[in-house]
């Protein structure tokens, strides 16, 4: 009995330490295998982290990215929007112009029919004038045949002649004022001022020397001179020459001295104004009634021989 409970004793002391040991090494495996699964998780939460941060990044960099192209595309948004603005005013502003282009056209073209209508109407108005006005000289120039054969035939007679062929000068000077008014309007409507040369708005003033000075009268007795002034359509040419001729109420010219042909031209090419004077040594140079002076144009190169191109009135008391 003391043999077995050795025995018993024994074999307990030797079955202890093995237990203890097995429980060790349990243990240590499983903190080894707690701490791989730990550090497996924290590898991968780690490598999850830096794929979130990454995605993150990615994300904020295609926000800004979008934000970028945003902005970009209000700009061109905003400049196109300019530009179209821009373009409608400027189609607004060229369909202003076409129609002011299309109401000038409209304008131009009546101007222009006005325009003919207007030559062909003075043209004919031209030409009846023109056949007055022969007419009216062959009649003053008959009359004047006659008043020259019977100067010394009754007193009665030579009166009656003389005022008629007076009121013959005036219709006369009328038409050949009327007719050079028309052929300045034709020229006018024809463009040719280039070509045509005629004296407007002529003024005749008789009038006296006085303190070196003109000083214009209407009195026969005090008057030795005239005040000419006219305004040419163009300058002259240089082979162009301008007479200024002074004829009664009869229509007998009264020469002119040649004096005033140094003047012509002067202040301006165009503005005219002279003083002619009788080519007459009688202390008393003009009568009572009408004269009226006329202005010729000569150019031997076109063929034009004392063509007149201007004509004023004025009386004498």
């Amino acid at each position: 009995m003391t043999e077995d409970s050795n025995l018993d004793y024994d074999v307990d002391d030797q079955d202890e330490p093995r237990g203890g040991l097995n429980g060790q090494a349990i243990g240590l495996v499983a903190v080894s295998i707690l701490l791989v699964v730990s550090l497996f998780f924290t590898y991968k939460y780690y490598k999850d982290y830096k794929k979130v941060k990454s995605t993150e990044k990615e994300k904020t960099a295609a926000v800004d990215s979008l934000k970028g192209l945003s902005s970009s595309l209000k700009d061109s948004v905003s400049s196109k929007t300019t530009e179209n603005e821009e373009l409608l005013k400027r189609k607004f502003e060229l369909e202003d112009k076409l129609n002011k282009v299309e109401d000038k056209r409209d304008s131009v073209q009546k101007l222009l029919n006005n325009s003919r209508y207007r030559e062909r109407r003075y043209r004919v108005e031209a030409a009846r004038l023109k056949r007055l006005l022969e007419d009216a000289q062959d009649k003053v120039d008959s009359l004047q045949k006659a008043y020259d054969e019977i100067s010394a035939g009754s007193g009665s007679t030579l009166a009656e002649y003389r005022k008629q062929i007076e009121q013959l000068t005036t219709e006369r000077n009328s038409l050949a004022s009327q007719n050079q008014t028309m052929q300045a309007e034709l020229s006018k409507l024809k463009n040719d001022t280039q070509n045509a040369l005629f004296a407007l708005t002529v003024r005749a003033i008789p009038g006296e020397l006085k303190r070196n000075r003109f000083s214009a009268s209407t009195k026969a007795r005090n008057t030795d001179r005239i005040q000419v002034g006219f305004q040419l359509t163009r300058a002259p040419a240089a082979n162009e020459n301008i007479v200024i001729k002074l004829f009664d109420a009869t229509n007998k010219e009264v020469p002119l001295k040649p004096a005033y042909r140094n003047n012509i031209g002067k202040p301006t090419p165009t503005n005219q104004q002279v003083i002619v004077e009788p080519e007459s040594d009688a202390r008393r140079k003009f009568s009572r009634g009408n004269y009226s002076i006329r202005l010729f144009l000569t150019n031997v190169d076109q063929g034009i021989n004392n063509q007149s191109i201007g004509i004023a009135e004025f009386s004498l008391r």
